[in-house]
């Protein structure tokens, strides 16, 4: 285990002394002090042996409701109080959830890894913190959830494989973890997302994961791998338009089943001998099991691509003059259920 933590924390992963670093502005790695950042009502630092940690709550909070908690992990030395996302509309109407970010000042390994048996100082620390903050507030038990960028994506793994049980889902950015050690990742509802071009975090980190996932039977992972990023995959990762409801939806214990399948599937040929599809999305929303993900468009029986649900069109540009295709679509809701596919369309390019 020493051999392969000094591979990832003396080689790979300190080009410069610089690290893991999640968004940090220019000025920032200049060394100078970020501009000051103006955080919402409801958030509020606090410090815990030592540890500051950020902690929004609610404004709608009402002790009478069950609320989710999100945790995000930084990455190496970025323990700026950054606004996030979580701490606005539309998810604090649609879904008010508190969010707990603790800061860590221990660079490079901070929240430890997966490799290890036991959890950082600072994770552990944060493990109480969370205790104690189910002891303050009405949090969901089975609404707890994780995530982590770079350094933090390291943590995300380790906790989730250090408390089985305790989280309902997370995703980790640029970040990895041990591949022979994923037995608690196996039935755990993750998101993955690195840069094929990552210079700092390998890659493979977050490939080895997903398929030790994938071969040990696990059906709730996804890795969404952006080509030509480097390590700032944060970057698109947080313009994932449904990143964040897919991960609010997950709960522990929940058993959902299939979507409807998607319907009016059309299809019309473009000029360049490309292909639009177009379709709907299943017309009941009412069904919990309609919260649809992504579709997938298949070709010929086989998947050829995926398309976020607020896009219902598809463009194909690989067909060439004479070529005839068989096309349908069905749909994953965010509890990685696919429908069955779609009624196949059939055209042929002139």
């Amino acid at each position: 285990m020493e051999g392969t933590l000094s591979k990832i924390f003396g080689c790979w992963l300190i080009p410069a002394g610089l690290i893991l670093l999640n968004g940090l502005s220019n000025s920032a790695l200049l060394g100078e002090k970020p501009a000051k950042i103006s955080l919402p009502d409801g958030y509020v630092n606090r410090y815990y042996k030592n540890m500051r940690y950020g902690l929004f709550v609610p404004p709608s909070y009402n002790q009478e409701k069950k609320y989710p908690l999100v945790i995000y992990l930084h990455g190496s030395t970025d323990t700026t109080s950054w606004d996030l996302q979580w701490y606005h509309d539309p998810i604090q109407t649609n879904d008010p959830c508190f969010v707990l970010t603790p800061k860590s000042r221990v660079a490079h390994s901070g929240w430890g890894t997966s490799w290890q048996k036991k959890h950082s100082k600072d994770m552990q620390k944060t493990m109480e913190v969370i205790a104690l903050i189910r002891k303050e507030f009405n949090i969901d038990p089975d609404r707890i959830y994780i995530n982590g960028t770079s350094m933090g994506g390291f943590g995300t793994f380790s906790a989730l494989t250090k408390e089985p049980g305790l989280f309902a889902a997370g995703f980790a950015i640029c970040g990895g973890g041990d591949a022979n050690n994923i037995d608690a990742l196996v039935d755990v509802p993750l998101w993955l997302f690195h840069g094929s071009e990552d210079p700092v975090v390998p890659v493979d980190l977050s490939r080895n994961i997903f398929q030790a996932v994938r071969a040990a039977g696990g059906q709730t992972i996804r890795y969404t791998e952006y080509p030509g990023i480097g390590h700032a995959a944060w970057e698109p990762a947080g313009k994932e338009p449904t990143r964040d409801a897919w991960l609010l939806a997950q709960r522990k214990g929940a058993k959902p089943g299939d979507p409807d399948t998607v319907v009016n599937v059309q299809a019309e040929i473009l000029s360049n001998n490309q292909l639009k599809l177009t379709w709907d999305l299943p017309p009941d929303k009412t069904k919990s099991n309609n919260q649809i993900w992504y579709c997938r468009i298949y070709r010929d029986a086989q998947p050829i691509a995926t398309v976020d649900n607020i896009v219902t069109s598809f463009i194909d540009s690989t067909m060439t003059a004479g070529m005839i295709g068989h096309y349908s679509i069905s749909a994953v809701n965010y509890f990685f259920k696919e429908s069955a596919k779609s009624e196949p369309v059939t055209i042929k390019i002139p």
